[in-house]
């Protein structure tokens, strides 16, 4: 039986979270646009080999910010193979969509937070999610920007596969989470990948 926390317990995590965010952001803004370009291309070379995505129809991809990983190459990848392109679309306070995206180089608009984002239009459900995130553990427990978007849509979709993708550095031996945090499947960083099972236990590849 999993014990509940208590309201202390949650501050606790919230104010560690917190701290994890301003040194992860600080450390991920410091690298050269060479090594996160270099580092880019390795993380998504390496998710295209995956039979997660290869086996994937619908791919729900984020439009990166700032030092973020990108994720140009698998769009272009998932055009190519005739898979559906979906982006993260934010409808209100607490609700997230993915929305199928023809051209994310004409069909994405800067929306709410500064983030590049979908139009209104067709809304899909990817049995693939790309997930972005501050800090990582290597159990699939993530680290967001705070807002929660990403947590209630994969609570609410969990039969999607969920990658997240980091610099080899964000991702932790163990990090705080609560009971509302989601995990993901697998986490591709530019030196290895980490698969997680239902039973937290992780598979580490080179």
């Amino acid at each position: 039986m999993v014990r509940e926390m208590d309201e202390e317990e949650e501050d606790t995590i919230r104010m560690r979270k917190q701290e994890l965010r301003r040194y992860m952001m600080s450390l991920r803004d410091s690298l050269s646009r060479e090594e996160m370009i270099r580092a880019s291309s390795i993380i998504q070379e390496k998710v295209l080999k995956t039979d997660e995505f290869n086996s994937s129809s619908i791919v729900g991809l984020y439009s990166p910010i700032g030092s973020e990983v990108d994720t140009s190459t698998l769009a272009r990848y998932a055009i190519e193979e005739g898979k559906i392109l979906a982006y993260p679309r934010i409808e209100d306070r607490y609700t997230m969509v993915f929305v199928m995206v023809l051209d994310p180089a004409i069909d994405l608009t800067i929306g709410r937070y500064g983030i590049l984002e979908p139009l209104p239009s067709k809304v899909v459900k990817p049995d693939l999610v790309i997930v972005p995130g501050l800090v990582w553990d290597e159990h699939g427990h993530r680290i967001g920007y705070g807002k929660g978007y990403y947590d209630r849509y994969l609570s609410m979709n969990r039969d999607a596969v969920r990658i997240g993708l980091a610099y080899d550095f964000q991702v932790l031996s163990s990090i705080p989470h609560s009971r509302m945090d989601v995990r993901v499947n697998m986490i591709v960083t530019e030196r290895r990948s980490i698969r997680v099972d239902d039973d937290n236990n992780s598979d580490v590849m080179g």
